[in-house]
């Protein structure tokens, strides 16, 4: 919101954006305080700086806020929502790039679908989740194969593609990616073969 013309300054900066990943790094990119002609002289004058959230409680609480009301936006109805159907995925680089972060009910899903305990499911498929948001206490563990690190449920199937062995049953983190979100989804007719 701009006052008296002004944008919003913090600690005498005029801040440019601020990002949040997944790590818990608060990136935010700043306009030095100097008077400013041209476009490309305001870009070469611009600052950024990285906190870590594990180590500010303050800021990593408001971000916790900030995150669960934008999930709670992004879980209302929307009209241009795509659903991706994996099957058609040629990748399967979201099984691959991420976390996969593991809610309660996940929990009762993935137990009920494996047929096992709780303490079982945690001893052969869990580990502690790495989230400063604290939304999640675990995520599944991943193994390795010649591509790299993967969730263990990617397995490969007959004809060379990777498929989520537990579909069914697979965590919401992974039921909530669509056609809008999911950056690494590549539809099988869009890439020739494997």
């Amino acid at each position: 919101m701009k006052k008296n013309g002004q944008l919003p300054t913090l600690n005498g900066v005029s801040v440019d954006s601020i990002t949040i990943n997944q790590d818990g790094d608060l990136t935010v990119t700043f306009d030095l305080p100097v008077d400013q002609s041209t476009k490309r002289y305001e870009v070469e004058l611009q600052g950024s700086r990285t906190l870590d959230l594990y180590e500010h409680e303050d800021l990593q609480k408001l971000c916790r806020d900030v995150f669960r009301l934008v999930r709670k936006k992004m879980e209302e109805p929307d009209d241009e929502r795509v659903e991706i159907n994996c099957d058609q995925c040629k990748t399967s680089e979201c099984c691959r790039k991420y976390n996969v972060l593991v809610t309660t009910s996940d929990v009762e899903r993935l137990c009920k679908g494996l047929k096992m305990s709780e303490a079982e499911l945690r001893r052969k498929h869990l580990t502690e989740a790495v989230d400063w948001c604290e939304d999640y206490n675990y995520q599944l563990l991943c193994d390795e194969d010649e591509y790299g690190e993967k969730c263990k449920f990617l397995k490969e199937q007959p004809n060379g593609q990777f498929r989520c062995s537990i579909y069914e049953h697979r965590p919401q983190i992974c039921r909530s990616f669509d056609m809008n979100t999911c950056n690494d989804f590549v539809p099988l007719e869009e890439v020739e073969t494997l």
